[in-house]
């Protein structure tokens, strides 16, 4: 109308809508309205890398909680209390309006059932099959984001979801001793990899400006609620005394949350999101590597070829963005 008052925009809503004036640091926001500096994409990588360290030692620090006596629920309940806790303390800046941070935690309510569906693969099958079965997700992502309507669905996408989904059942077909993995607990890393891909697509549709910090702390605050809920209904709280359980439940809720999701979040903010998922398939690299030297799991020869397989196809759907990264570098260097 006319003559209605006009509102000044709050600092929180220009950042989500994109107003110019809104912040663009790396901490602050997700997508960044400044092209970045060779600096910048340098310290973006740098950081998008680190996250891929401190989530592929997730499965092994689970491994090693679960080997101290420790339960899935209450390991996911102190690992997002930790979580919270600390972003909480990172973030003090102005919170979203009531009815926005309602549909953060909303999403963050989604990402939780990743997370319960991941460590119950773990309870079941060895860390690296589990991380390999997990990263069929963007490829998933890809036809989750057709589906909705966020995204066309491309003959790329297609053949990459067939190479994923091959490499998925050559990589659940035996291990090393010959003996077929429970059924289950390839479902459930299934499962893992179909929520995680859901609250990818989500986040895409419904989070989109929202800052990175703002983001993280309200999915570690509905993850939390859930997860102490669960773990109150079943077994309670309590974990073994054990140190190396304790070390454990201290190190997935500091380096593979905290750390891992912070960093991710603003390397991301620097490089793009679809650059930092391509350079995140390095977490599956780490988690293979670490699965081998402390946990003495190996690979058959089908699962490897799986996992050729599963890591060929995320490759095949990103060949555009991989070579527009390799052209950049090269007219960097002259």
């Amino acid at each position: 109308m006319r003559g209605a008052k006009r509102h000044p925009v709050e600092p929180y809503e220009r950042a989500a809508r994109g107003f110019p004036g809104a912040p663009c640091d790396a901490g602050d926001s997700i997508l960044s309205a400044v092209p970045p500096t060779h600096r910048d994409e340098t310290r973006g990588l740098t950081l998008v890398a680190l996250s891929t360290i401190a989530y592929g030692v997730l499965p092994i620090l689970g491994k090693v909680a679960y080997a101290a006596g420790v339960a899935a629920m209450p390991l996911l309940a102190w690992r997002y209390v930790i979580a919270a806790l600390l972003i909480a303390l990172l973030e003090r800046g102005e919170q979203p309006p009531l009815r926005e941070r309602v549909r953060l935690w909303a999403i963050g309510s989604v990402f939780v059932f990743n997370s319960i569906a991941y460590f119950r693969a773990l309870e079941q099958i060895p860390a690296s099959v589990t991380a390999l079965v997990l990263y069929t997700y963007p490829v998933i992502v890809a036809l989750l984001a057709a589906l909705v309507g966020v995204e066309r669905l491309r003959w790329r996408a297609l053949l990459a979801a067939l190479g994923a989904f091959a490499g998925c059942a050559l990589t659940a077909g035996g291990a090393p001793a010959g003996a077929p993995l429970p059924a289950s607990g390839v479902a459930w890393a299934l499962a893992a990899a179909l929520v995680y891909a859901a609250y990818i697509v989500l986040s895409s549709r419904f989070g989109q400006g929202v800052p990175a910090r703002v983001l993280a702390l309200h999915l570690a605050q509905a993850a939390a609620v859930l997860c102490v809920a669960f773990a109150l209904a079943g077994d309670g709280l309590s974990v073994p005394l054990d140190p190396r359980g304790l070390l454990s439940v201290a190190g997935i809720g500091v380096v593979s949350t905290v750390v891992a999701m912070t960093t991710f979040l603003a390397g991301m903010a620097l490089v793009g999101p679809t650059r930092a998922s391509v350079l995140s398939s390095l977490e599956v690299i780490v988690t293979l590597v670490l699965a081998h030297l402390f946990l003495a799991e190996r690979l058959s020869p089908s699962q490897w070829a799986g996992a050729a397989l599963i890591l060929g196809a995320v490759a095949f759907q990103n060949l555009g963005v991989l070579r527009r990264a390799m052209m950049g570098l090269s007219a960097r260097s002259q």
